[in-house]
């Protein structure tokens, strides 16, 4: 128990030392900061296709774009024909 309280110290010091730390930064580099966590967080894999290639967050959207528009044209197959091929 003592052992989980110094680790949740030593978590809140360092989130309190990278708070101080952003608050020090001028506006232009709290902006370049945030800018650039935010394109590392975008350029992550968030899902992965069928075939496990990994897709970012953009990727993804546009795969969902895509599935949607085949859908609409009606390039898809039902449950009942799928079904009949297994």
């Amino acid at each position: 128990m003592k052992t989980q309280n110094i680790k949740l110290d030593s978590t809140k010091l360092t989130a309190e030392l990278f708070y101080s730390a952003f608050l020090s930064l001028t506006e232009s580099e709290k902006e370049s900061f945030l800018s650039r966590l935010l394109n590392s967080i975008n350029s992550k894999a968030i899902a992965f296709t069928t075939a496990g290639k990994p897709l970012t967050k953009k990727q993804y959207i546009q795969h969902i774009e895509n599935i949607s528009k085949d859908v609409k044209k009606g390039n898809f197959i039902s449950h009942e024909d799928m079904l009949k091929d297994l």
